[in-house]
Order: C-alpha cells, then sequence, then structure tokens
C-alpha cells in the first residue's frame, strides 16, 4: 500500500470512531497519524524493508505501528472492518457531505434515523434537520449545499489526497530507466478543490517499458486497458489514472491539452483557427508544419499570448487578461502571513492551541486566530463562557511563550 492510501484508512477510521462517539483522544491519534504518514516523502514500504522502526515517526507508537505493518502485509486492517460492520453501509456516505462531520452526521443518524444521501437530502427539504439541538436553518442550508456536490462528486476526492496519489504515482514511474519527462494534468494540475480522476504525461526512450511499469503500481486494484503508448488503471483509492507517453517535440502541446480545461482550450482552438492554424495534442500547426509543441510557452506563445497558469484554465477571463492588462499574479504558500479561523481541542479540532502555535511559526505566520465555537453550538462542544475565559488565558500564556 502506498503512504496516501494507509493515511486514508486511518482518516476513514477516525471519522467511524468519532462517528462512534469514541475517546477524542483516540480519534486524534489516528488523525494525528494520517497527517503525518501523508505527508511522509519516503514509501512506508522502504522503512520495513530496510529495518527502521516506524516508532520513530511523530505520533506513532507500538498499537498505530503494528498497524501499519498490517496494512502493509496484507491490505486490509481489522478494526476498519470492524468499525464499518457496526453500521449500515450506505451510513458512510454521510461522512462525505462537506460540512456535516462525523459528529453531525452521528446526531443525524441517532436522532432522525437518517442512514443515507437520499434520507438527508428528504430530511434537508423538509426542514426537519434545523429543528435539532446545535443546527439551525444556516447549518441546514450549508448541509444541504454540500450534499448536492457530493451526490455530483461521488467519485471525487480532494486535491491533498489526489496530491499523495500524484507524488506516489510520479516518484514510482521515475525509476523506468530512459524516462525523460513526466507530469501530471488534468483538474489535479488546474488545482481544482476535488479531482475525478488522475491524467499522467511521460516522455520516454521505451513507452511500453513505461506502460508496463505503471500497469504494476502497487496502489493499482486493476488494470483497464492496456496498450503501447496509454494505459488506463483503476487505483485502490477508489479513481481511475491514466498515463500517456508522447513525444518530447509534442510533450508541451500534450501537457497543454490534457491540462484542460475544456472550455479553456475551446477558446484556444477558436484563436488558432482566427490566425490560420491548428492545435492539437500533438502541437501547433501551419499546414503540416509544427511550428509549436515541445513545451508550453511556445504552444501559447505561437497563438500570440503569454504562458498561462493552469490555474487559471477555466474559459472564463484568463484570455481578458492575457491579452489586456496582464495576468494576475497567484497566491503561493510564501503569501500566507497568518491563520484567522483556527478550531483546537477545546471544541472540535484535532490540534491544541500550543501545537497550532507551534505549527503557525513552523510555516512563518505572523499571526493567528484561535476562533472555537460558541457554546450555541452544542453538537460541537461548544465553549461557555466561563470556558472561554480560560481558554483566554492559556492562550495568552502561549503567545507569552511562544515569540516570534
Amino acid at each position: 500500500m502506498t503512504n496516501a492510501e494507509i493515511a486514508a484508512v486511518f482518516d476513514q477510521v477516525a471519522d467511524l470512531l468519532e462517528f462512534q462517539g469514541a475517546n477524542p483522544f483516540r480519534i486524534r491519534a489516528y488523525r494525528a497519524a494520517a497527517r503525518t504518514i501523508g505527508e511522509l516523502v519516503e514509501p512506508l514500504s522502504q522503512w520495513v524493508e530496510s529495518g527502521r522502526d516506524l516508532r520513530e515517526l511523530p505520533g506513532i507508537g507500538d498499537d498505530l505501528s503494528q498497524k501499519i505493518a498490517t496494512l502493509l502485509s496484507t491490505g486490509t486492517l481489522p478494526l476498519l472492518e470492524e468499525l464499518k460492520a457496526e453500521f449500515p453501509e450506505s451510513v458512510l456516505s454521510l461522512l462525505r457531505v462537506q460540512g456535516l462531520g462525523p459528529k453531525r452526521a452521528a446526531v443525524l443518524y441517532r436522532e432522525l434515523n437518517i442512514r443515507s444521501l437520499e434520507d438527508l437530502l428528504a430530511a434537508c427539504e423538509a426542514h426537519r434537520v434545523r429543528e435539532l439541538k446545535g443546527f439551525g436553518a444556516k447549518t441546514e442550508e450549508n448541509i444541504l449545499k454540500g450534499l448536492r456536490a457530493a451526490m455530483e462528486e461521488s467519485q471525487r476526492i480532494l486535491w491533498y489526497q489526489a496530491d499523495q496519489l500524484v507524488r506516489d504515482l510520479t516518484a514510482y514511474l521515475a525509476s523506468v530507466p530512459g524516462l525523460r519527462r513526466c507530469e501530471p494534468a488534468g483538474s489535479y494540475r488546474r488545482g481544482k478543490e476535488t479531482v475525478g480522476d488522475l491524467d499522467i504525461l511521460a516522455a520516454a526512450e521505451d513507452p511500453e517499458a513505461v506502460m508496463r511499469h505503471f500497469e504494476r503500481f502497487p496502489g493499482v486494484r486493476r488494470v483497464l486497458a492496456g496498450g503501447t503508448t496509454k494505459a488506463a488503471v483503476e487505483l485502490n483509492a477508489g479513481l481511475n489514472a491514466d498515463l500517456r507517453v508522447v513525444p518530447e517535440e509534442s510533450f508541451g502541446a500534450a501537457l497543454q491539452y490534457f491540462t484542460g480545461s475544456k472550455e479553456h482550450n475551446v477558446v484556444l482552438r477558436g484563436m488558432a483557427k482566427e490566425r490560420g492554424l491548428k492545435i492539437n495534442e500533438y502541437g501547433v500547426f501551419r499546414g503540416e508544419d509544427r511550428i509549436a509543441g515541445e513545451d508550453e510557452e511556445g504552444v501559447y506563445a505561437a497563438l500570440g499570448l503569454p504562458w498561462i497558469p493552469p490555474e487559471l484554465r477555466e474559459g472564463r477571463w484568463e484570455f481578458d487578461w492575457a491579452l489586456g492588462e496582464g495576468l494576475p499574479e497567484l497566491i503561493t504558500l510564501d503569501d500566507i502571513r497568518g491563520d484567522l479561523h483556527m478550531h483546537t481541542t477545546w471544541t472540535d479540532g484535532m490540534a491544541t492551541v500550543e501545537e497550532m502555535a507551534r505549527a503557525a511559526k513552523e510555516r512563518g505566520y505572523a499571526y493567528i486566530a484561535i476562533t472555537d465555537h460558541s457554546q450555541r453550538v452544542t453538537v460541537a462542544g461548544g465553549l461557555t463562557p466561563e470556558k472561554v475565559l480560560r481558554q483566554w488565558e492559556a492562550i495568552d500564556r502561549i503567545a507569552a511563550e511562544i515569540k516570534g
């Protein structure tokens, strides 16, 4: 199993434990382990093979190290199967609804007997959810919004989950002799919040060797299609991945084409046609002559455009900007100076105030704001006025200890 898959298992265990109403410290242990594993560059399988102790990892003790070993050797975790057996399978789909969370999902299950997305939709439309203590009309509206998105995107995963899969997959492909280039494309490259499938492009001396290596990736559940320059697989994480090996002279054109979006590419084709050109995944052509295609910059330049960052390629305003006042400068992680919305273990967060403060300092933040729930949100353990005062004292003490 890949690091991403093991992290996903621990996240699911934490969700089900929270749904069950288990000890909060136990829940946080699994969530912390999932974060540690998800951020780890080296595959855990290599740790075990080299004889390194998994307990060297932050937050990984005897119990969790044994569970990781079980996952690596069997691909399953008995604890997860036991937790799944406690609830109808359809109930687990509630955990996919953004804005709901395991605690609230458990309340809906126990108070309204909601066992599926369809049950939840009916309850929201009948305004029964807002009648529950700690919910209200606004919460019901937010749940309904997240529910509709979940029903539309049932096969999509969050970007950060896709990111770990892409890292694992591209690192795995990098070991193929003669691989010259390997880049992700699609909605992942455009930085969309959710990703429905993975598109990987490669250039190599031996395309078929790359194809066969791709099909043997440890995270593959089954091979859907195989060929000499294109293969498709279904991953254990539940989504499909496509690999295309293209000629180096067409790599930039293919990267642009398969990054999308469809709307962006439609505009590009129209611009090419106006200039007497043709653009596709093989390059930009004037008649039979390829005039660009090796890199994306050349593809856009052939159409009189600057290179457009993938995050802007949605067929909206990027062309007006590119041909007018200029493209906006995108925000990077280095630009983030602080965080003004943070929940801690005082309510429904997964880390203490001190842990949050130290993590913020490590990231170079200048400020953070602790914004735990008030007592109105009883389902999340909202703070009473007395607890708020105690939390302020704790925040002041920690702020004095952690400078910078």
